[in-house]
């Protein structure tokens, strides 16, 4: 579960070569993104996404369809005996509005 305290945002130092932070300057010039901040969020998300997708893809390849089958049933099984901490709807809401607000803004300056 992740608390509102993980949520905050964190400032990181990043160098990076000129050539890079001249190309990210065009883009925002161009109104992709609104600033290199939010470029450098975008790029990192994305990075991240490729990597957890392949990840996935790779624990895929290992677990034979029982094991899924398995898995599921046991996750199911969790979710009906409310074994699965639950959030008040409420918490639900606001985490999924302050995601999209948050998605909007790695988008940058196109809406």
């Amino acid at each position: 579960m992740i608390t509102m305290a993980q949520a905050v945002e964190a400032p990181v130092s990043v160098r990076l070569p000129k050539y890079i932070i001249r190309k990210i300057d065009e883009l925002v010039e161009k109104g992709e993104f609104k600033s290199r901040s939010d470029f450098i969020k975008y790029a990192v998300t994305l990075a991240l996404g490729q990597i957890m997708m392949e990840q996935a893809r790779e624990l895929a390849r290992k677990i034979t369809p029982e094991e899924a089958q398995v898995r599921s049933k046991e996750a199911l099984q969790k979710l009906l005996a409310a074994e699965i901490d639950e959030w008040p709807e409420e918490d639900i809401k606001e985490l999924l509005e302050d995601i999209d607000k948050k998605w909007k803004k790695l988008k940058g300056a196109r809406k």
